[in-house]
């Protein structure tokens, strides 16, 4: 079974279980809260990856502060929906924004302008996510982390360390969820006057 075949399968099998189990609650793995910093320089955080509207390459795991991602597709109605919340949280707080296409047979010139056209491209970098990392996302969260209408979010510390955030959430949920989870040294009670640099 080749790997886009897999992905496929799982994305199926996430929309099931997800549809079954309701909105799961923030939660992070024993092996991130044990390991910390030391998880990011492995595995999906540290895959060089390719903002498709400025070809900028960077990976999660040199980011010094909160990282959202957000794995999604084109065709996801809901995942439009978690990006303008997404967006919205962006322009109140200081957060580095990956939206991650996971979509199938979705290519970087769709992706680059689905970003354009909803006015995303200024706020977010958008991604095509290499095999790799769907899988490293798979591995980490369940199939639900690559299921674009379970349109999840996933807080990435600076430590490493990443917190699966309730699927639609409110900007207000996911600011609290970052702030409770990644306790980061300089985010003060207000996060819009977070400040950082890549």
């Amino acid at each position: 079974m080749n790997r886009q075949t897999r992905r496929k399968i799982l994305a199926v099998v996430g929309s099931s279980i997800g549809g079954l189990a309701g909105c799961l609650g923030s939660r992070d793995t024993t092996e991130n809260a044990e390991s910390g910093a030391s998880d990011a320089e492995s595995g999906w955080r540290s895959t060089t990856l390719t903002d498709v509207t400025t070809d900028t390459q960077f990976s999660i795991s040199e980011l010094e502060r909160p990282a959202l991602v957000h794995p999604f597709a084109i065709w996801c109605s809901i995942c439009k929906n978690q990006n303008e919340r997404i967006d919205a949280l962006q322009q109140q707080a200081d957060y580095h924004v990956i939206q991650m296409n996971v979509g199938e047979s979705e290519n970087r010139e769709a992706v680059a302008q689905y970003a354009s056209e909803n006015g995303y491209a200024s706020h977010s970098r958008f991604v095509v996510v290499p095999n790799s990392v769907a899988d490293g996302l798979v591995d980490e969260f369940g199939p639900t982390a690559v299921s674009p209408p379970q349109s999840p979010v996933i807080a990435v510390c600076p430590d490493g360390s990443a917190h699966e955030i309730n699927k639609i959430a409110a900007p207000e949920t996911i600011k609290s969820a970052v702030k409770t989870n990644c306790e980061w040294i300089g985010m003060s009670s207000d996060l819009s006057r977070c400040s950082g640099s890549a």
